[in-house]
């Protein structure tokens, strides 16, 4: 316990150090660690370990997720904040930072669940906090005057409760901006002759002629 205790100390110092190689902002590590030291103290009386944090990409329905056993490092009590889902606002953030740490309260103290890890013990501490979820672990947003929305107030974030929508240009600014949309769609390329027969194929210098007109093939 002791020797984790002290890696995680220490991996958290180094993560919210400035540094240009940051995937995520070092600035925005740090103030994710501070509320996460916060909400610690606040909402569970100490009894959540000092989590590590961590910003892999994972699937894009995931906003976050806690790691059970030791992670790939031999890590414990890693929560991963999927880096899409930065680009929301930190009362957002926090709400998600704040059911994972509720499964790290839960199995150190709690009695989890077999997968998804969403039973009822569970769902009754979310719903205690003012952050409901299912069965299946989706977010219920925030519920107004709960002690999650009062937690934000007092910590000079910005909220955006359930049933309320912002005035145009009042909306709480997003952690970090959105990631670029990848291309989608196929590499294939449609060519075709004086037949004609169409092809497609993934090839920016298609060089071939057809067997049956004898003309080479043009990009469509």
């Amino acid at each position: 316990m002791t020797q984790d205790v002290n890696t995680n100390r220490a991996i958290r110092e180094v993560a919210t150090t400035p540094d240009d190689f940051h995937v995520i902002p070092a600035e925005v590590v740090a103030k994710v660690y501070e509320h996460a030291d916060a909400m610690r103290s606040e909402f569970f009386d100490g009894q959540v370990p000092e989590i590590v944090l961590s910003f892999d990409t994972t699937n894009k329905k995931t906003l976050g997720h806690y790691c059970l056993k030791r992670n790939g490092l031999g890590v414990r009590w890693n929560i991963n904040l999927n880096p899409i889902h930065l680009a929301r606002p930190m009362c957002h953030v926090l709400s998600t930072l704040l059911h994972e740490m509720a499964h790290a309260w839960q199995h150190e103290h709690g009695t989890p669940s077999k997968p998804p890890h969403h039973n009822a013990e569970f769902r009754a501490k979310c719903e205690a906090f003012g952050i409901p979820t299912d069965e299946r672990g989706h977010d219920g947003g925030i519920v107004k005057d709960s002690p999650f929305a009062a937690y934000c107030v007092r910590h000079g974030v910005e909220v955006v409760v359930n049933g309320e929508t912002p005035e145009p240009g009042k909306e709480p600014e997003p952690v970090l901006p959105a990631p670029p949309v990848k291309p989608g769609g196929s590499k294939l390329k449609k060519w075709v002759c004086a037949c004609p027969v169409n092809v497609r194929v993934a090839v920016a210098d298609f060089d071939a002629t057809c067997n049956r007109c004898h003309e080479p093939f043009r990009r469509a």
